[in-house]
């Protein structure tokens, strides 16, 4: 009989995690598997569904802490009894949280970064998750070893499945000296740091340009700190793209950064790498599981806009050292990167004897 994993997941936008969660019930699927997909949120990725041994529907949520939530977790409880799921794949803390109430007794749960914005009962609910949980999954080694060196969690049952990367078509040298972000206007992101990094790029390279994908609360703010730098005319703000989009985009640039103050494992980098793209960017997280500083990029601290800046300026003045090192990553990234690769992974935690383990 087919393995059946019903997946819950926060929203179908263009995200890191949804992306992720995408492919791997694409994966899955071309494997036999039959996959259900719960979603709070609609978005595009929807379309990604709509294939063979795949099946997905809506729950409305409004918020976790109202009354509504009872609704949600009976309508769960419902659906995963008529999906008969032999697991519940689920990828954060507000979908790990209801699946976990649910009743689910094989229960995979994820941490996908290092949950900064949780408060501390947040926390507390995480780590009796992670406790009654079969396998907390995490992206990046550095992520493992924060939830069981400062988390408490049982070394046995986090384990280490990195993304993977989809390629969306082929490859083109860049011609122009186009410097790229691809990220969430959000807070931890520090898109800042990568304006004031530009600032100091222009005087090492006067036709550079700038290009930030993405969309959230700190646009304006940005905005307004590009206008004060005097970059207004060099930056170009691009929103959201859909994921066919931001790879004609990534082609585009000669250098890609990523300016973050706290990571998993980004998978704007794993793009860029795959697209053969120089990746500049801090050293947080999972990032220098990626990146491996002067093969595959530069690696600096966060927050350092003269560092970043200067890592930049040396790349984009070097088209040699530019060329070596996409090469590099893209070999990197697809070999050990692959959509094939996550979904083997993710099938070997959820077959027997595994999926037999009672609960810890």
């Amino acid at each position: 009989m087919s393995l059946r994993v019903v997946h819950v997941v926060d929203s179908l936008q263009l995200g890191g995690t949804e992306t992720q969660c995408v492919a791997l019930v694409q994966g899955l699927a071309a494997r036999g598997v039959s996959n259900h997909v719960v979603y709070f949120q609609p978005g595009p990725l929807a379309a990604r569904l709509q294939a063979p041994g795949v099946t997905a529907e809506r729950m409305h949520v409004d918020g976790f802490l109202r009354p509504d939530f009872v609704r949600l977790l009976r309508r769960l409880v419902r659906v995963l009894r008529e999906q008969q799921a032999d697991v519940v794949q689920s990828y954060g803390f507000y979908t790990n949280l209801p699946a976990l109430l649910a009743g689910v007794r094989v229960l995979v749960a994820s941490r996908r970064g290092f949950a900064t914005d949780l408060r501390p009962a947040q926390h507390r609910v995480d780590r009796l998750v992670r406790r009654l949980a079969h396998y907390t999954v995490v992206n990046a080694h550095a992520i493992r070893a924060r939830l069981i060196e400062d988390e408490g969690a049982r070394a046995d049952t986090v384990v280490v499945i990195p993304n993977c990367v989809v390629e969306r078509g082929p490859i083109t040298p860049a011609h122009d000296p186009l410097v790229g972000m691809v990220a969430n206007l959000r807070p931890p992101k520090d898109h800042a740091t990568f304006l004031r990094a530009a600032a100091r790029v222009v005087e090492i390279v006067p036709t550079a340009e700038f290009h930030l994908v993405g969309e959230g609360p700190e646009e304006a703010a940005l905005r307004e700190l590009t206008a004060r730098l005097g970059l207004a005319s060099r930056v170009r703000f691009l929103g959201a793209l859909d994921p066919d989009a931001v790879w004609a985009e990534i082609n585009r640039f000669a250098v890609a950064v990523l300016a973050s103050a706290s990571e998993g494992m980004p998978n704007a980098v794993l793009e860029a790498m795959a697209a053969a793209r120089p990746v500049v960017a801090t050293a947080v997280g999972g990032v220098p599981e990626l990146v491996l500083d002067g093969v595959t990029g530069c690696l600096v601290a966060p927050g350092d806009d003269a560092a970043l800046g200067a890592a930049i300026g040396r790349i984009l003045k070097d088209p040699a050292l530019a060329a070596a090192m996409g090469q590099a990553g893209r070999r990197h990234a697809l070999r050990d990167h692959g959509p094939a690769r996550m979904a083997e992974d993710f099938l070997r935690l959820y077959r027997p004897p595994s999926a037999e383990r009672s609960l810890p």
